[in-house]
C-alpha cells in the first residue's frame, strides 16, 4: 500500500478511453473526403454499383448506426465487436464494427491502445465496382478506411491513429470473421499512443 506522501504522484488519465470507437465513428462522419463518401456508400448501398449512387447525407449516415435496438438487421455500424444472429440471416448487409482491442502500458504516463475495425459483408454483397474493376467489398472497405483514419488526430489522448508495426505489433489486417456460410469479413487493427493531458494521482 502506498504511503500518503504519494498521493500526489502523477498517473495516465483513461476518463477517455471508451470514447474511442465514437471517435472514430464521428471522423467518418464528418470526413468530407472522397474515400469517406464512398465507404459510407458501401455500408448502404448493397448492389455492385454501389459507387455510383449518390453520396450520403449527414443524417443517412447517422441513421445507420445501432443504438441498442433488437432489430441490428437495420443497422450497419455497431460500437461492439460481437455479430448478433440476425446476420445469418440477412440477405444483403454490409457491416462496421468498431472497438477498443487492447491497452498496453508503456510508463505509468504513456500507454498504447489498439483498435479493431471489423467490415463485413454477406455473401451476396460481397463484389462492387470501382472504376470499371470488379473488386471485393470488404477489401474495397478496408482501403478506403485506412485512407480516412491511417495517420488522423481523432482528439483523444495526444496521439494519432496509426497502422505502424513499430507503434504496436498488433497491426494488422486479417479475412478471419465469417460462419463458413453467408457471411465473411475482415479484421483490421490500428494503434495509438495515448498520453492523457490531464494526468490523475491516486484518486483519480
Amino acid at each position: 500500500m502506498l504511503a500518503n506522501g504519494n498521493s500526489s504522484m502523477a498517473f495516465n488519465n483513461f476518463k477517455e478511453m471508451p470514447q474511442l470507437p465514437y471517435k472514430i465513428i464521428a471522423t467518418l462522419l464528418t470526413e468530407e473526403s472522397k474515400s469517406a463518401e464512398d465507404f459510407w456508400k458501401l455500408l448502404k448501398y448493397a448492389d455492385v454499383e454501389a459507387l455510383s449512387k449518390p453520396n450520403l447525407t449527414y443524417d443517412e449516415k447517422v441513421a445507420l448506426i445501432w443504438r441498442g435496438d433488437s432489430i441490428e438487421q437495420n443497422y450497419n455500424v455497431f460500437l461492439k465487436p460481437l455479430v448478433g444472429s440476425s446476420m445469418d440471416d440477412a440477405e444483403a448487409q454490409t457491416q462496421l464494427r468498431v472497438f477498443r482491442y487492447t491497452t498496453m502500458p508503456s510508463t505509468r504516463f504513456e500507454a498504447v491502445m489498439t483498435i479493431e475495425a471489423d467490415f463485413i459483408t454477406n455473401e451476396k454483397t460481397c463484389l462492387v465496382y470501382q472504376d470499371g474493376l470488379l473488386c471485393e467489398r470488404t477489401d474495397l472497405m478496408e482501403s478506403l478506411f485506412l485512407d480516412v483514419m491511417n495517420g488522423r488526430d481523432i482528439e483523444i489522448g495526444s496521439g494519432v491513429v496509426m497502422f505502424d508495426r513499430e507503434l504496436s505489433r498488433s497491426c494488422n489486417s486479417q479475412l478471419n470473421i465469417g460462419n463458413s456460410k453467408s457471411f465473411y469479413g475482415r479484421s483490421l487493427v490500428m494503434a495509438l499512443e495515448f498520453i492523457s493531458g490531464e494526468s490523475g494521482g491516486l484518486c483519480g
